[in-house]
């Protein structure tokens, strides 16, 4: 427990009034003789019984059978248990769980404190997602039989089972909804029918829809963090947010991307979701194999989630080291649909549709652990919890991010780096004298690169310290197992580095103070270069080709050292020789660069765009073509690109830089969503020998 009260006098009164009037004067006298030798008995003014004020009525008598009081129960029946000091327990908060079910479109009400149950029943026969306003007693469900938010007034006083009619309703415009989040009035339910978002505006006893927004990924769980829309990615691991969201849309009815889309490092598939602001947490679920509903399911907790996820660039991945995940047989987890999350005593509630139950858990501590909170409820979907120290504590919205482009350069061993202008921010001489591929994660403060001349990783701590114009050693390299280093891509603490000396890739991971080699894998035959993740897959170019390799799973389907196969290998269609390649998860988009003619470093090179990448890659079967018609090209004597080597996309500005080598120049192209043909840069700077970028932008 945060706090304690002690019995308001506004509650005692009227309680004695009514206790007198109804039971007499001689009952009057022993509940007094009871509450003086509570009084006398407590530990101090931090452990005295609570009553909530908005509990109770002149016709209400406290209970204690088990040292708490049930919200809906009568009489006195203490029987021993009565010892509030003892037990440390809070008596008579008001700590409420409402769950939905697609089953028969009731709603249950459980008092956790109380050890309650109040179940309502609907006119919905399926119901997804649900609200409770204690602050006008409205309880609103999406009704999935009915297509239709459904608002319930006057709750908060019944006790018993009972039938609700809806006070008031929107209008049938819902196809699948999932989940409701709520912002002050604005109402928005994710509908995974066709990836929407559906966006209401509560206006006293009416609902008018005032957005519908299609989203580009399968959707379920969402939740807002201040003005942030935060939605889980179905069929995936991924958390996408929608930075300033009802800001963000333009039109009733609108196109919207996410800010940026992260990998949640350990989940399988994820459904269910919750912030807190009071204790900075994220709670997620895990439904693992949606076939398994019995045991397979868990979920995650991220704590001081504002101060690290806002940290992480469009694309990354959050690390399973920073998690904690509860998960195993005792869990009684199969398909965890959905999370709730109790501040007060950090209490995480799940409802699993697997196994038909209401769970709690405590929220310390990973690994299989038995709820301490069980209830049957065949079909459980949403839940929410409620209490008046918890409801809308939304905090504060992510701050604005910051874009620097980091760059390295074959002929020195220099780090530099600029800002999304192009403006220089810092050179920084490293210990190495050529090097290629490059990353920053701000999470961690540390720059790595590959060094050509030494042959290694460095690995460069505290980086943002750094000043310009230091010269520095690594803070701590690899061994020196490689021969031509051409590209990195790192997916959490691993660091996968292309050399297509004979076109191996190198796996590292990494603790912050190390590097260790964990596999060398061989693309027999095949040329290497540029390397990108693209969730948990690797895209690979394949040099001296138009050729792009999907290793799909790569850290589960790759484990044993020695020649590996890729999913499949597509052609890219125009292309002439590829070297550059990057994967934007916000705005599902694949760049990749052209170097023409090898020999012309001058004026032949290009750059392509794939916009809706993912539903183009599943539609090719292995060895098939992307057309050129799908895609769009940037190329021309205008665009200052002879041996464009290596590409990085901005999602926030829709810019495209390049690492022009053979011009020996930074490139930026603004605006290439609607660019193609001859255009000229939109910027540029000098770089002799500009080898290799990565865009952080959180």
């Amino acid at each position: 427990m945060k706090t304690k009260k002690n019995y308001p006098t506004k509650i005692i009164t009227p309680l004695l009034s009514g206790a007198l009037r109804k039971y007499g004067l001689s009952f009057l006298l022993g509940a007094c003789l009871v509450f003086m030798l509570l009084l006398a008995s407590s530990c101090d003014n931090e452990d005295v019984l609570d009553l909530d004020e908005t509990a109770m009525t002149n016709d209400d008598i406290v209970t204690c059978t088990d040292g708490i009081m049930n919200g809906d129960e009568t009489g006195i029946d203490c029987g021993g248990a009565c010892t509030p000091c003892e037990a440390g327990e809070e008596l008579g908060r008001r700590a409420e769980l409402y769950v939905t079910n697609n089953a028969n479109g009731d709603i249950s009400r459980y008092s956790v404190t109380g050890d309650s149950l109040t179940t309502f029943t609907t006119a919905s026969t399926a119901a997804e997602g649900i609200y409770y306003s204690s602050k006008d007693g409205v309880l609103v469900q999406a009704s999935r039989s009915g297509l239709q938010l459904d608002a319930y007034s006057g709750i908060a006083g019944i006790m018993e089972d009972s039938a609700l009619d809806a006070s008031f309703s929107s209008t049938t415009d819902l196809e699948s909804p999932r989940e409701l989040a709520v912002n002050g009035d604005m109402y928005v339910v994710s509908d995974n029918g066709s990836n929407k978002f559906f966006v209401y505006t509560k206006n006293g006893d009416s609902f008018s829809l005032t957005s519908t927004v299609e989203i580009p990924f399968p959707v379920w769980g969402i939740t807002f963090r201040g003005s942030d829309l935060y939605a889980v990615v179905d069929n995936s691991s991924d958390l996408a947010v929608f930075n300033n969201f009802q800001a963000s849309i333009s039109a009733p009815v609108c196109a919207l991307n996410p800010s940026k889309r992260v990998v949640i490092e350990g989940i399988v598939r994820t459904h269910g979701l919750v912030y807190n602001a009071a204790d900075d947490i994220m709670i997620m679920t895990d439904i693992g194999d949606a076939a398994n509903t019995t045991d397979d399911g868990a979920f995650h907790v991220i704590s001081e989630f504002a101060a690290t996820f806002d940290l992480l660039s469009d694309g990354e991945v959050y690390p399973l080291s920073r998690q904690v995940r509860v998960a195993g047989p005792s869990t009684m987890m199969g398909n965890p649909i959905d999370v709730a999350y109790d501040s007060e005593e950090n209490a995480v509630y799940i409802s699993e549709v697997g196994n038909g139950k209401v769970l709690g858990f405590t929220a310390q501590g990973g690994g299989d652990r038995a709820p301490w909170f069980v209830k049957d409820l065949p079909a459980a979907s949403s839940i929410y919890f409620s209490s008046d120290e918890t409801d809308d504590d939304l905090g504060e919205e992510a701050m604005a991010g910051n874009t620097v482009l980091y760059a390295t350069s074959t002929a020195n061993g220099n780090i530099y780096v600029y800002d999304a202008m192009g403006n220089a921010l810092k050179t920084v001489t490293s210990q190495s004298e050529s090097s290629e591929g490059i990353y920053y994660t701000a999470l961690d403060d540390i720059l790595v690169q590959a060094s050509r001349s030494a042959l290694q990783l460095e690995g460069y701590a505290e980086f943002s310290t750094v000043p310009d114009g230091a010269i520095g050693a690594a803070s701590f390299t690899s061994s020196k197992d490689l021969m031509s280093p051409r590209e990195i891509a790192v997916y959490g603490n691993k660091i996968v580095v292309a050399d297509n000396a004979e076109n191996i890739f190198y796996v590292y991971s990494h603790d912050m103070f190390s590097f260790s080699l964990i596999n060398t894998f061989r693309f027999e035959c095949r040329g290497i270069w540029g390397i990108t993740f693209k969730g948990d897959d690797l895209l690979a170019v394949v040099d001296n080709t138009g050729d792009l390799a999907i290793f799909s799973d790569f850290f589960t389907n790759y484990t044993v050292d020695g020649n590996i196969t890729p999913e499949k290998i597509i052609t890219i269609q125009g292309i002439v020789r590829t070297h550059g390649i990057d994967y934007s998860a916000a705005d599902d988009l694949l760049v990749m660069t052209d170097i023409g003619d090898a020999a012309n470093g001058t004026d032949d090179g290009g750059f392509q765009l794939i916009q809706e990448f993912s539903a183009k890659l599943d539609a090719i079967s292995n060895g098939g073509t992307l057309v050129l018609s799908d895609q769009t090209r940037v190329s021309g004597p205008g665009t200052m690109m002879g041996n464009p080597i290596d590409i990085a996309y901005d999602n926030d500005s829709k810019t495209v830089y390049i690492a022009e080598i053979g011009n020996g120049k930074i490139l930026g192209f603004s605006d290439v969503l609607n660019a193609s043909g001859d255009v000229a840069p939109t910027f540029n700077w000098d770089l002799n020998q500009a080898s290799s970028i990565f865009l952080y932008n959180n």
